[in-house]
């Protein structure tokens, strides 16, 4: 089988995203190592590390509803969140094929599989559909332990708790650290998405349905122009999703991420485009990468808004990452079922460790750290 082309403007975006996350990547590790081991690092913080805290993002997106107050120790997190939320209930799921670096490393892998192998596997409708639905019924959990067994109490007091200040470098830790059984899964899921395209994306991912189920409500979708389709059918074999683009009029499906590989692979100018309801069929509207434009403008413009009012960098200080950090691995940061451990710390004590670390001085050439 043929690879279907890819829009330029789409890849250039999910390749500018993948550079931001390994230099994120790479500085967040610059900046966790040398705190870990309990010496001051060189480097700053990066805020969009936060990006990788999708249960903290839900539980901040609920505080700020519930409270209209921005999450202090991870705003980032909520402003990427939202970002990726509003570019997707505007052009629909985008998020997914636009800017994810996890849809951008299962879909490379998918193109492999359909190289070498000359196919992707597909699942029976009868295993296909059951499986679909994995990814709603973690969706669910969240939902359900969020927003209904935590009250705004339990939300609060878990932003703010010790847990929450260090997750950021417990992920890292999962990460840079793996456990066998995470290496296993992870190769699973890897090898597994060369011969089943998108299989974490399809399958398993809750922000994926949650961004499915926002863009259905989404004014731009792919749509058909039912008089200028021939039936070729060359939009239904490119289509990630594996929708029956040709007989659709507009890609209401949740399945659909608006890649527009369907647009790129329709021979007829126009037939296929991304347009608001309403619009005439034969019209544009949108150019292919205009829509991409569309997509990323939005993200881009929510994180730039949260900067600007000073809702992007955490308000824990490095020294008390400085004191946090090399005791990571106490009860005092874990959680069980979503109950955090809570610190009292005795006055006096409190007193003396204040004076302890403010009578330490900064190695040279980290006071911007402070």
């Amino acid at each position: 089988m043929k690879v279907p082309k890819t829009l330029h403007a789409r890849r250039t975006a999910q390749w500018a995203m993948a550079g931001v996350v390994v230099m994120i990547g790479v500085q967040f590790t610059m900046w966790v190592r040398p705190l870990l081991a309990g010496r001051w690092p060189g480097v700053s913080r990066p805020a969009g590390a936060e990006g990788f805290l999708p249960i903290d993002a839900m539980l901040a997106f609920r505080h700020w509803l519930g409270t209209g107050a921005i999450d202090a120790v991870h705003p980032a997190a909520l402003a990427i969140f939202v970002g990726i939320c509003l570019m997707s209930v505007i052009v629909a799921r985008s998020f997914c094929s636009h800017l994810c670096p996890v849809g951008l490393i299962s879909e490379l892998l998918g193109r492999l599989g359909l190289r070498s192998l000359g196919r992707n596997l597909t699942p029976p409708k009868w295993l296909d559909v059951p499986l679909r639905g994995l990814r709603f019924l973690l969706l669910g959990f969240f939902i359900w332990a969020i927003w209904f067994v935590m009250d705004q109490r339990g939300v609060e007091a878990f932003l703010i708790s010790p847990y929450a200040k260090v997750v950021d470098a417990k992920m890292w830790l999962f990460f840079a650290r793996p456990s066998r059984l995470t290496v296993a899964v992870l190769g699973v899921l890897a090898v597994g998405s060369v011969f089943v395209r998108d299989l974490w994306c399809r399958y398993l991912c809750p922000y994926g349905a949650l961004l499915g189920i926002l863009g259905r409500a989404a004014p731009l979708k792919v749509a058909r122009s039912a008089d200028l389709c021939t039936g070729c059918r060359a939009c239904t074999r490119a289509c990630p999703a594996r929708l029956p683009v040709h007989e659709m009029g507009r890609m209401t499906s949740i399945e659909c991420t608006s890649c527009q590989d369907c647009v790129v692979a329709c021979p007829v100018e126009s037939c296929l485009a991304v347009r608001p309801p309403l619009v005439i069929s034969r019209r544009r509207w949108l150019r292919p990468a205009a829509a991409v434009a569309v997509a990323v403008t939005l993200y881009v413009m929510v994180i730039g808004g949260f900067r600007l009012t000073g809702h992007w960098h955490t308000a824990v200080s490095e020294a008390e990452y400085h004191r946090r950090l090399p005791e990571i691995s106490s009860p005092l940061y874990t959680h069980v079922r979503g109950v955090t451990m809570t610190e009292r710390v005795p006055e006096g004590a409190a007193n003396a460790r204040s004076r302890r670390f403010a009578e330490s001085p900064l190695p040279s050439g980290t006071d911007h750290l402070q």
